[in-house]
């Protein structure tokens, strides 16, 4: 019996590393996203562009659909991430519209 309980103990660290090793790949790419996206709000704050862009947003949408299709996660989940990551890029827009 203890040995199972090693094994499993086992298996769980290897695993849990593994979701550590992702998280960060996640926290990552978003500080690289934000960066581009700062880029991109500076280029529209300079050529007076609103911060909303309803078509990119629905190609954005199209795009993660199809990302998402055959992988076993929740459609609805992913657009409800994206949503909160958009939406703070937005926010951030508006910030350094008000900065020029």
């Amino acid at each position: 019996m203890k040995k199972n309980k090693i094994n499993v103990d086992l298996l769980l660290k290897n695993e849990r590393s593994t979701i550590d090793r992702l998280d960060s790949i996640i926290v990552n790419a978003l500080i690289e996203r934000f960066e581009v996206t700062n880029r991109i709000g500076l280029i529209k704050a300079k050529n007076n562009l609103g911060a909303y862009d309803s078509s990119r947003e629905n190609e954005q949408k199209q795009r993660l659909n199809l990302l998402v299709k055959d992988s076993g996660l929740d459609v609805k989940f992913v657009e409800q991430v994206m949503q909160l990551i958009i939406s703070e890029t937005k926010k951030r827009h508006e910030k350094l519209k008000e900065k020029k």
